[in-house]
């Protein structure tokens, strides 16, 4: 199944999927990036004894929907996803896309209430961490305070790097930096920074990124013709990560 865009997706509640009882996180390929990683092995178990759960969403599906009750963050074990806000006009923002191993739901903690919409990208396996247990473990382990303030620290950070890219960088500028960034975050993930699928679609790209599509497509066309990238349907190559930093 290929992922389908917002638009075609009726923002109306859909059926959840089923919950099913997750596995081991030492099993998960994405532990040594995510919270697991953070505690020392005598208290592994006591992650694994938070209730959490994981759900299989396919492409095009809700792992939540603005306006849903706050009780979970989520984390990909894999898979991605993308936030999308709603504007009162009926028109969209996507706020965000999230890889394996990266919180969903840190802007509900404040109101109760889920801000936006996280569609997943492709097929996914998704674990619900419930807030309430993982508050009160902790407030005895020094460690996952430290890892929920870092989490929390870094959606400002990337809030405060799209407003950036939204009103100072050039279209050229914003296409690059965003393929810099995913760059970036594979290679955290131990993938390779230099050669990867885009999980998103153009229109998705410039509905991120504040631009048209046909405008997005001629971006990533004048930075390929400046040797610094390869692009093939959704296959990216970079060429020189050097030199599209400096784009």
């Amino acid at each position: 199944m290929t992922a389908t865009s917002i638009a075609e997706v009726p923002l109306t509640r859909r059926d959840i999927p089923p919950m099913i009882v997750g596995n081991d996180c030492g099993e998960c390929a994405t532990r040594r990036i995510c919270i697991w990683s953070h505690l020392d092995p005598p208290n592994h178990d006591r992650l694994d004894g938070l209730g959490r759960v994981t759900r299989k969403v396919h492409a095009g599906e809700a792992i939540f929907r603005a306006g849903d009750a706050f009780r979970n963050l989520y984390v990909a074990r894999a898979g991605s996803s993308k936030t999308v806000f709603m504007r009162e006009d009926g028109r969209h923002q996507i706020t965000g896309f999230q890889l394996a191993g990266e919180f969903l739901g840190l802007d509900a903690i404040a109101s109760g209430v889920h801000q936006t919409d996280a569609i997943a990208l492709e097929n996914s396996v998704v674990c619900a961490l419930p807030y309430a247990e993982l508050e009160r473990l902790a407030d005895s382990l020094r460690e996952v305070r430290d890892y929920l303030n870092q989490a929390m620290s870094e959606e400002i950070t990337r809030e405060a790097g799209l407003l950036m890219l939204m009103g100072n960088l050039s279209a050229e500028e914003r296409v690059a930096a965003f393929l810099v960034n995913l760059s970036d975050r594979y290679a955290m993930r131990g993938y390779s920074p230099l050669e990867f699928n885009l999980r998103m679609n153009r229109e998705e790209i410039g509905c991120y990124l504040g631009m048209k599509l046909e405008t997005v497509s001629r971006m990533l066309a004048r930075l390929h013709e400046r040797g610094l990238i390869d692009l093939q349907a959704r296959q990216i190559r970079i060429r020189d990560l050097h030199g599209l930093r400096a784009a």
